[in-house]
């Protein structure tokens, strides 16, 4: 058999050419297309920053020893927690 590109003499039961590397047969599955990762958009980042930034006002506080709910300490943990996750798996 010959190679469609190349015309090169090529074995009969060959998938792929030896010297271009193009198949020989039509393939039995199609490939799928993925749609492209959007861009990182800076709402994540912004939002980041302003939790830090809450977080630093109420480290400052406990530093000047005023007591701070275990509430808000639990709802800062877990939007912490929230953020880092939606970063990681965005």
């Amino acid at each position: 058999m010959q190679c469609k590109n190349c015309q090169t003499k090529i074995d009969d039961k060959a998938l792929i050419c030896f010297r271009c590397g193009v198949a020989t047969a039509e393939p039995v599955r199609r490939q799928v297309e993925v749609a492209p990762r959007r861009a990182r958009q800076t709402k994540p980042f912004l939002l980041g920053a302003v939790f830090f930034a809450v977080v630093g006002v109420f480290l400052t506080r406990a530093l000047e020893a005023q007591p701070t709910s275990p509430a808000v300490w639990l709802i800062l943990g877990v939007t912490g927690a929230l953020l880092v996750y939606r970063l990681r798996f965005w």
